[in-house]
Order: C-alpha cells, then structure tokens, then sequence
C-alpha cells in the first residue's frame, strides 16, 4: 500500500462525544486509484447496475450476520459509510476507518455531526486502536487486495473484544465469474488504463486481487484466534465482464433472480462469500505476524 504519514484523521467536529473512539496515535493515509475515485465510488451504492447491486445485496448479507446490536464497530475500510444508518438504527457506536482522505471527507459530510459516529483516515495493518476495545470489526471488500494480510488480520483480531464478533468479505475462488475478473478483466484493464492515463496508480484490487476458498479463509481467521461461525455467499452472477457492463439491464435482471434462489448459499455461483467469526474468549490473540 503506497502510504505517507500525516496528524490524526479523528474528526474535530464532534471530538468531545467521541473521545472513546478515536485513535491514540497518528494514522497513515492512501493514494492512488481508490483515493482518486472516492466520488464515484460513494455514488456507486446508489446505482442500479449490477456493481451497485453486488454492494448493496453484500451490506443486506453482512447485517444478516451482525449479531452485536448496542455495541461499538470498528469498519475497516468503511467507504462512503454505507453501514453508518443501519448500525445506528441497532443502537451501535459507529468508527469508520479509510486510506482515502477524501473518502473520509465523503463520510464527515453525510454522517459527520451525529452523536457515536467517527471518521478515521488509517491504515488497515496498523489500527492505532487499544487491544480489546470493539464489540464487532467489520472488513468489507479490502481482503482481496492487500499485500500485508496476515498483518490486518492480526490488527483485527488485536483490537476485537473477547467473544467479539469478526465479519469479512473474500472474493470467491470456486466463482468462475470472480475468477475471470481477477485473472482477465482486471488485468487487460490495469494495462489498458496505463496506456490511456501513463503514472496514473490503479486501484490495489485492480492490480492485486486476491481469490479465497471458505476453507482457505476459515483456516487463515483460525490461525490469528477466531472460530468461524458461518460462511454466507452473496452476488451470485454468471454473465462474465465486461458483458455483464455491456448489457446491465439483463445482467441486473439476472443477478437479482439467482440471489434469491440461492439464498445465501456459499456455492460457485456466489461472487463473493462472507466469514462470521467469534474471537476466543480467553482474549489472547495468536502471535502469528504480531509484530506490526
């Protein structure tokens, strides 16, 4: 991740509510593709093509899990905030972490003034967070393209209460529509847009994305102290890219009608899959890569 140092992102706004929320040490910032897309990234959910609808169906599966209503969560990776309203409407203390400045700039604007709600620019692999301090931890669509992964996970799990409830997303090996997308679609277009925009950086899940078996994820959780609970697919598609960006009305049409068949069902239809963990309750994380 390309990162540089800067003061604490904690939002001035509100500082006094939320002084258990913010972090105790400066965080580290992103560029690069996602930094430079954060507008049309938080316009994204919004959009009724088939990439709006994966969003939108992946936040539906991810709260069918979330088991911690009246507690605080940690979003690592949190976007244009999408899960702020719903964990609210639980009673929840809300912290959003991002590497985009100006992702968290989109975030102070939509949720910025309300009570238990905080926005940090930082780094996944270094959580300037104390050891134990949330009730859930949520990481949605970062997994598959980091490069320090075992590092992330431990910083997870680090600052997860113990009996914390952990939620991730993994892109889904056993997909043939994840699997061309990672292995073409996004190749051909990181060379594409290097050709278009010479020194523009892409997005990392453009250039380093990363596809996970359950299996393969459930043993990496378990290897940093979580016990997998529940695996839950979701966006279930067929029609590979960019065919499925061609003809999006048709696409969406379909995509709609296979997720409610399937139900959630983690099988080779399913784009992408959803891990539930529970962190030991001993509260002693694995020193597995602890030195972060």
């Amino acid at each position: 991740m390309y990162v540089r140092k800067v003061n604490s992102g904690s939002n001035s706004n509100n500082g006094s509510a939320r002084q258990g929320l913010n972090p105790n040490s400066g965080s580290t910032v992103g560029t690069g593709f996602l930094g430079e897309k954060a507008d049309e990234y938080a316009q994204a959910y919004a959009e009724e093509t088939p990439g709006g609808f994966a969003l939108r169906i992946r936040r539906q599966r991810v709260l069918e899990l979330f088991d911690k209503a009246g507690g605080t969560v940690l979003d690592v990776g949190c976007g244009p905030a999408e899960m702020v309203q719903p964990l609210l409407s639980l009673g929840c203390k809300f912290c959003g972490l991002d590497p985009s400045p100006r992702m968290i700039e989109i975030c102070r604007a939509r949720f910025g003034e309300i009570k238990n709600v905080d926005f940090v620019v930082g780094e996944a692999g270094k959580l300037g967070y104390p050891d134990e301090f949330f009730d859930a931890v949520l990481c949605m669509g970062v997994i598959d393209g980091l490069k320090n992964l075992d590092q992330v996970l431990t910083e997870i799990m680090r600052v997860a209460k113990p009996r914390g409830t952990i939620i991730i997303t993994f892109a889904n090996r056993h997909s043939p529509y994840a699997w061309w997308r990672a292995q073409v679609f996004y190749r051909v277009l990181t060379v594409a847009r290097r050709i278009a925009h010479p020194g523009t950086n892409n997005d990392p899940i453009l250039t380093r994305r990363r596809l996970f078996s359950p299996k393969e994820a459930s043993e990496l959780l378990a290897g940093t102290g979580a016990h997998v609970e529940r695996v839950l697919g979701y966006f279930c598609s067929i029609l590979p890219s960019p065919l499925d960006e061609i003809w999006p009305t048709g696409t969406l049409w379909l995509n709609r009608r296979l997720e409610d068949a399937r139900a959630g069902k983690p099988d080779w239809l399913a784009a992408g899959f959803i891990l539930k963990a529970r962190k030991a309750g001993s509260g002693k994380v694995s020193q597995r890569n602890s030195a972060v």
